[in-house]
C-alpha cells in the first residue's frame, strides 16, 4: 500500500507533520473496514470495499499516475475511457483487499469457490514437489495465487514489500500469514532466496511494478525498468519458472492458473541475455492478461520512465 491517500505527496513534502496524522487516520480508516468486513460473506465484503475504495480512490494523489500508466499502455484509448477504468481500478484495489481479509474463509469454502487450472508441463513439477518461481502481476485476483501451495502442499515463501505507512505494517503483515506461504520481505536480497530454492522450496513473488535498479525491457511495447530477479534466480537454481494467474469468476469464485514453465530460448547464451529473454516473455504474458481486464490493474505506481510521461 502507498504511504498516504488523504493527502497528496507534493503537500506532504511541504509539511511533513501531516504524514504523520494522514497515516493514523488512515490506518484507523483501515481498520474499521476491515473490521466491518470481517463477519461478512466473500461476496458482501467485495462490495463494500469496492464502494468504499471507488469513493475515496479517484479523487486521490494515486489516480494521477494510474491514469499516466493507462495511457502509455493504452495510447489509442479515449481520456473519458482511461477515467472511467482509474474509478474502476479502485473499485478492484478494494475488491483484492477484501480478498485478503477473507482469504482464509475462502479457503475453507474452496470445494465452492476454488478453481484450480494446471497446464500438463505445470502439472507434472507440482505434483513432484520440485522448486519453483511462481510470478504473478498486480492483475485480477493476484492475492488468491497464494492458496496454490495449500492446494498442492507445496513449501512456498512469497516475497512482501512493507507498507511504508508504518501504522498499517503490523496489520497487514498479520492479514499476509493467512495466505499460508513463509513471507520473506523484498529488502532482503537474493540470498534466502535461493537457500529456499535450493533447499527443494519455491518462492512467489509479484513482478510487474517498476523497480528503480532494473532493467529496461519492452512492457506494452515502450521501454520499462523491469525486475529479473524471478528468471536469474531460476536459471541460477534450476528450478522452474512458472507464471500463474488469478482470476475472478461470478459469484465470488476464482479461478488460478498454472502456465507450463518458461524456458530460454537459446540455453547457451550468456545468463545475463537469458534472463532478459525471459523476463521479456513474463512482460508479454502480463501485458495479455492486462489488455483482458484493464480495469483489474492495480497501476497506481509509475511503471515507466519519466520521458514517458504524457
Amino acid at each position: 500500500m502507498p504511504q498516504f491517500y488523504l493527502i497528496p505527496k507534493r503537500l506532504a513534502r511541504r509539511a511533513p507533520l501531516l504524514v504523520a496524522l494522514a497515516q493514523r487516520i488512515e490506518a484507523l480508516a483501515f481498520r474499521c473496514v476491515f473490521w466491518g468486513m470481517r463477519g461478512l460473506s466473500v461476496e458482501r465484503a467485495s462490495q463494500l470495499a469496492a464502494l468504499v475504495f471507488g469513493l475515496v480512490g479517484p479523487h486521490s494523489d494515486k489516480a494521477r499516475k494510474a491514469r499516466t500508466n493507462l495511457a502509455i499502455a493504452f495510447p489509442d484509448a479515449s481520456p473519458q475511457w482511461r477515467e472511467q477504468t482509474t474509478r474502476q481500478i479502485f473499485q478492484y484495489l478494494g475488491r483484492s483487499t477484501a480478498e485478503l481479509i477473507k482469504l482464509e474463509q475462502i479457503w475453507e469454502q474452496r470445494a465452492q469457490r476454488l478453481d484450480f487450472v494446471l497446464q500438463p508441463q505445470a502439472r507434472a513439477h507440482i505434483e513432484a514437489k520440485k522448486p519453483a518461481v511462481y510470478v504473478t502481476a498486480h492483475v485480477g485476483a493476484w492475492q488468491v495465487t497464494n492458496l496454490i501451495g495449500l492446494q498442492y502442499g507445496l513449501r512456498i515463501s512469497t516475497i512482501y514489500a512493507a507498507e511504508s505507512n508504518a501504522a498499517l505494517r503490523e496489520v497487514m503483515l498479520e492479514l499476509r500469514q493467512s495466505f499460508g506461504v513463509k513471507l520473506i520481505a523484498s529488502d532482503a536480497g537474493a540470498r534466502p532466496l535461493i537457500r529456499e530454492l535450493t533447499a527443494g522450496n519455491s518462492i512467489g513473488m509479484a513482478m510487474d511494478t517498476r523497480l528503480d535498479t532494473g532493467t529496461l525491457i519492452p512492457f506494452f511495447g515502450r521501454e520499462a525498468l523491469t525486475n529479473t530477479t524471478a528468471a536469474r534466480l531460476a536459471l541460477r537454481t534450476g528450478a522452474a519458472l512458472l507464471p500463474i494467474r488469478g482470476e475472478r469468476l461470478p459469484r465470488g469464485r476464482f479461478r488460478i492458473t498454472v502456465d507450463d514453465p518458461l524456458t530460454p530460448g537459446d540455453p547457451h547464451a550468456l545468463v545475463d541475455e537469458q534472463a532478459v529473454e525471459l523476463t521479456a516473455r513474463i512482460n508479454e504474458i502480463f501485458a495479455a492478461w492486462i489488455r483482458q481486464t484493464p480495469q483489474q490493474w492495480i497501476c497506481l505506481k509509475r511503471r515507466w520512465p519519466k520521458a514517458h510521461k504524457l
